[in-house]
């Protein structure tokens, strides 16, 4: 009888350590929002993309850039209120834990969010645009301004800007992991990011905010060629585990589409967490 009441306890004993285990390190599954936003459809390939009529095109961008797939129950606005601030996903399992990392692509002279960012989580920041006209400087303790751009390739544009990968740039400032990367650069998203997920640097990224533009003075098919691209572009970060937590319109660039006559706007912020970085 104490031979068998030991082994009872040795087997329970082993067991709960299994499961305590499995549980510290188990995959932890996004806050799925029970919306119809989470019954969107998956999103398809290129070729069945590139082959949809105009108008069922544009009806599936608006769905994935106007809703949210992931849950953020504590998101907090950094920096203004308005144009400049951007939200962050404050959450346990997301926020930046110092030392921590903060890209931002896109300033044009307003460094609210990035000295927001920086007081909040003593992240060190640092902040790139090559519009400005001004030297590479250190703008606070935590922050530091870059004029450099981010874009496809390395080189230098027509109006004397100088462009990197990001690649390159964390290469020159000798940085690996991201907590935050935020990018506003004007369409250029569409060189970015894809040389981004092309060159594996989102892994470790947790947040990713970007605005997502086209132009409505574009001819129609410049204007779905975007489309297109945008959701390529969406259906890639969705592969590598990067889902939406909130969508921001811009609400100075209403206009009625001339495709469905419908209230669009053309520019949207995306707000998105990278699910396969949760933490416990």
């Amino acid at each position: 009888m104490p031979r068998k009441m030991t082994l009872f306890i040795l087997v329970c004993t082993v067991a709960f350590f299994i499961s305590w285990f499995l549980y510290m390190h188990k995959h932890v599954i996004p806050k799925v929002l029970t919306c119809p936003s989470s019954l969107r459809p998956s999103l398809p390939t290129n070729e069945i993309i590139r082959n949809m009529k105009d108008a069922e095109l544009e009806e599936l961008y608006y769905t994935y850039v106007e809703n949210e797939d992931v849950l953020c129950t504590n998101r907090i606005r950094l920096g203004k209120p308005e144009d400049g601030g951007w939200d962050v996903c404050d959450d346990i399992e997301h926020r930046p834990q110092s030392p921590c990392l903060v890209y931002s692509f896109g300033i044009n002279r307003d460094f609210s969010f990035d000295d927001a960012v920086s007081d909040k989580y003593r992240c060190e920041v640092h902040s790139f645009d090559p519009s400005m006209g001004q030297n590479d400087h250190k703008h606070s303790d935590r922050v530091f301004f870059h004029n450099l751009g981010i874009s496809d390739q390395d080189f230098v544009n027509s109006i004397n800007w100088t462009m990197r990968t990001l690649t390159s740039i964390k290469k020159q400032l000798h940085h690996t992991k991201i907590n935050i990367l935020k990018m506003d650069i004007e369409q250029d998203e569409f060189k970015a990011l894809p040389n981004i997920i092309a060159s594996d640097e989102l892994k470790d990224v947790d947040q990713l905010l970007f605005e997502i533009h086209y132009n409505s003075r574009d001819e129609q098919a410049t204007i779905i060629d975007f489309m297109a691209r945008g959701l390529e572009l969406l259906r890639d970060l969705r592969n590598l585990g990067f889902y939406v937590f909130h969508s921001h319109p811009n609400e100075h660039n209403y206009f009625k589409s001339k495709i469905s006559g419908r209230r669009r706007t053309t520019c949207h912020e995306l707000y998105m967490l990278n699910v396969n970085r949760n933490r416990k």
